[in-house]
């Protein structure tokens, strides 16, 4: 387990990479005006479902989802490598291409990610009903379903839909990736 552990411990931060050079060139070059949205239904916000996620509105934006992405992703690393390309790739693509084909107005930041790899820790645990992933899906239950909240419209300049997309999208990776646990011959 700790060898997996440190084959996948830097896959996470790889990954953060993107967003964080994109947000330091746009507040050095562009004076945070370089941003890459999904704009719905557009030919214009096409590129966005690739790229929406890897942009953020200023840093406070991609720190608040840095931290909830590092602790996502190691938590399903410590599971399986497998299981987390599938989510974060439902998440990113087809949170993307969710929030382009239904969502109200623009929208850009890796929050729906975030909420996909919330939805997986959630959910995985009681589907597959063994240690690890039961223990992973009531560690994130106990100390982070305050990110619940994130699904409703609170707050004017939040993408709720992008994080209720992302909730489901991780839901059903989770269901997609769930493996039935071994029955004891007799």
């Amino acid at each position: 387990m700790m060898a997996r552990w440190k084959q996948n411990a830097l896959i996470p931060i790889f990954i953060l990479a993107i967003p964080w050079a994109q947000e330091i060139i746009d507040q050095v070059f562009f004076g945070g005006r370089w941003n890459l949205p999904i704009h719905p239904r557009t030919l214009e916000g096409l590129p966005g479902i690739i790229f929406a996620a890897f942009s953020h509105g200023g840093f406070g934006h991609l720190i608040s989802n840095t931290i909830a992405f590092t602790i996502f992703s190691w938590l399903i690393l410590i599971k399986s490598r497998r299981d987390y390309w599938i989510t974060f790739c439902m998440g990113w693509l087809g949170g993307g291409a969710v929030s382009w084909l239904l969502g109200p107005t623009s929208v850009h930041g890796l929050s729906g990610v975030v909420y996909a790899l919330f939805g997986y820790l959630l959910v995985i645990g009681w589907l597959e009903k063994r240690l690890v992933p039961l223990a992973l899906s009531v560690f994130v239950l106990a100390n982070y379903s305050y990110h619940i909240w994130g699904i409703f419209p609170t707050h004017p300049m939040v993408a709720w839909w992008g994080h209720l997309f992302g909730l489901a999208l991780g839901i059903l990776a989770a269901y997609g990736v769930y493996r039935e646990p071994k029955k004891a011959s007799t």
